[in-house]
């Protein structure tokens, strides 16, 4: 689903607008302290809310991002990641796995994994796997046509995974400029890297795409990072669907660019948590 913008673009800022806005806004209390402490809390959960999502074909696996959202184990991905582009066909078998190191989280089939880094020598973690089903709306997979997936893991009656709140519980409004935090592990479909990172993108305009209006935002991202959580204030507003990859040339592909996302709310799928 990634696609190329041709050239690099030119993202002007202003330093000196934004110290005066931070001097402005900026409370004695510390909020940048805050808000950070937020995300903190958030990337050192064990296990986390967000998960790989992956759906295999006969030969080849699709992997994307994806977040949990209610204690049974529904997780919100994009629908596109059920796509085997090789096989030109949907799958219709996925599981979900969640990535880390302690042994509270439901039972699963659990994978040990001992990785080696340059700065660290024989980590290991655990990836534990779930078989999970989409739930269909209306015969699709595809919730409300937009590129937004909505699966249910075989928990066998469990109620304790991890989960995160939605932002609002009606659709939210969003303005130009706005700074929200994407959600994703670095590699979804390399196993053995833990690698996780929550980083800014800045809303900066709109897209006319095949799955609807979305709306888009300039940062830093993976490949694979379709499906990936966006937070507000640490709350669940968007999911990732689309990359617009910025092509240097004779350099290749940089993670940096433009996504595309669709906003998400409670009430749009509160009906659907009964599944």
């Amino acid at each position: 689903m990634n696609r190329k913008i041709v050239s690099l673009f030119y993202l002007p800022f202003t330093f000196t607008s934004a110290v005066i806005g931070l001097i402005i806004n900026t409370p004695v209390s510390g909020y940048a302290e805050n808000e950070i402490s937020k995300l903190e809390k958030l990337a050192n959960l064990d296990p986390k809310p967000f998960v790989v999502v992956e759906a295999s074909g006969k030969d080849v696996k699709s992997r994307g991002q994806g977040v949990v959202i209610s204690e049974e184990g529904h997780v919100l991905s994009a629908a596109h990641i059920t796509w085997i582009d090789s096989e030109g066909n949907y799958s219709d078998d996925h599981r979900i796995s969640f990535r880390g190191n302690e042994g509270n989280i439901p039972k699963g089939k659990v994978h040990l994994h001992t990785t080696k880094f340059s700065d660290r020598e024989g980590a290991i973690f655990k990836e534990i796997y779930f078989g999970a089903r989409l739930v269909r709306t209306r015969g699709s997979r595809f919730l409300e046509q937009m590129d937004v997936g909505l699966f249910k893991i075989d928990s066998k009656g469990v109620k304790s995974f991890p989960k995160i709140d939605f932002f609002s519980e009606k659709k939210p409004r969003i303005q130009i400029g706005e700074v929200f935090h994407l959600c994703h592990y670095n590699f979804p479909h390399k196993p053995g890297d833990p690698f996780f990172l929550i980083n800014p993108v800045e809303v900066v305009g709109v897209a006319q795409t095949s799955s609807g209006l979305q709306y888009l935002a300039k940062g830093y991202y993976r490949i694979g990072s379709s499906g990936s959580a966006i937070l507000k204030d640490g709350k669940l507003i968007g999911i990732q669907s689309s990359a617009y990859t910025v092509n240097a040339k004779d350099i290749g592909e940089i993670p940096l660019g433009l996504i595309s996302f669709h906003m998400v709310w409670r009430n749009q799928i509160k009906h659907l948590l009964e599944e």
